[in-house]
């Protein structure tokens, strides 16, 4: 055999070994971070809707996705009547619409109607897993269409909120709805391929260099490339007013896949935007919040680890017992007030 064509075949063959080992990696990141049923930390410092059961009433929602009940809450503020829209807020990743109740809370009494639902693969809804970032978007246009369909909303316009994940994805949806009224997007991003390599780079810089060059066939061949869909395709939508907060300091998501620097960037005529400097990924809560309610959680499995049964039994009752979920987070006054002057103007 000529001693070119066995160079050749080396070279094949460790490309393809890489490729090969890359793929393998690459599915390992996805099972453990996107191919995984969707839940609430198991902790109790978690806010629980009986923390808001004198102020807010929900009742049941469910729609399907592919055959996959979608379930969720329609929340309102106890006792209201009169109401200015109706908000489908789309949760972000690690948790479920449970872990948005500050937000819910904000907008019920701002006199919205605000549906609430698990994406797919997470919490109440079925599912296995879930599945993709980009699954996101195509699970909510299904809500939206039902909502319509329906007029769950009774003819009240309709609003998009999402946060993280759920920023993304109700930027992604706008692209079938320009019917929608408003949209408002915290800390969401453009790519969720970029996304993930983002993460890969800020907490494992070898294995994004390991990745990087072939993370984008790769994803196209595990995921598909419908699910890889950028945001900004949602934005062709010019009639829809949205809103886009971000904070330079977000741990998350970087500035060059944020969506509010893209609109910086490249202004867009219904595209307002709001960046802080500080305010990391869940810009709407204090710094101090987010501090607060790490302590908690380390104060928890401080507890989780004592031997004796009887023992952490009786200090995990005291702690439980001595819980203000409520009053441990505290918004941060100039994202609010932004949101909810961007939601009732003209």
């Amino acid at each position: 055999m000529a001693p070119w064509l066995i160079a050749i075949i080396v070279v094949f063959g460790i490309l393809f070994l890489y490729v090969a080992i890359m793929m393998v990696l690459f599915a390992l990141v996805m099972r453990k971070l996107i191919w995984v049923r969707g839940k609430d930390p198991d902790n109790p410092c978690f806010l629980r809707f009986e923390d808001y059961r004198n102020e807010l009433e929900r009742k049941p929602y469910e729609t399907f996705y592919y055959g996959k009940k979608i379930a969720g809450f329609l929340y309102k503020e106890r006792g209201r009547k009169d109401f200015s829209g109706f908000v489908i807020l789309s949760h972000g990743l690690f948790g479920t619409h449970v872990q948005y109740l500050i937000d819910i809370d904000m907008l019920c009494k701002a006199g919205y109607v605000v549906l609430a639902y698990d994406q797919y693969g997470v919490g109440l809804s079925e599912g296995k897993n879930q599945e993709s970032l980009g699954t996101g978007i195509y699970v909510l246009e299904n809500v939206i269409a039902d909502v319509e369909r329906r007029n769950l909303n009774d003819s009240l316009p309709i609003v998009l909120y999402g946060h993280s994940w759920g920023g993304y994805c109700v930027t992604g949806a706008l692209r079938k709805h320009p019917e929608i009224a408003k949209a408002v997007s915290r800390s969401g991003f453009v790519s969720p391929t970029k996304a993930g390599l983002d993460a890969l780079r800020h907490f494992c810089r070898p294995l994004y260099f390991l990745l990087a060059p072939v993370v984008y066939p790769i994803s196209w061949f595990l995921i598909g490339r419908r699910n890889m869909r950028s945001a900004l395709k949602g934005m062709k939508n010019h009639s829809t007013k949205c809103l886009f907060i971000y904070s330079l300091d977000d741990e998350m998501v970087f500035p060059e896949n944020a969506l509010a620097c893209h609109f910086k960037d490249h202004p867009q005529e219904n595209a307002e935007v709001f960046i802080r400097e500080t305010g990391g990924h869940n810009n709407l809560l204090t710094p101090q919040s987010m501090e607060n309610y790490r302590n908690l959680v380390k104060d928890y499995q401080a507890i989780t680890v004592i031997e004796d049964p009887e023992e952490r039994k009786k200090r995990s009752e005291a702690f439980v017992g001595s819980l203000d979920r409520r009053n441990q987070y505290r918004l941060e006054e100039t994202v609010r007030d932004r949101i909810l002057s961007f939601l009732e103007k003209e």
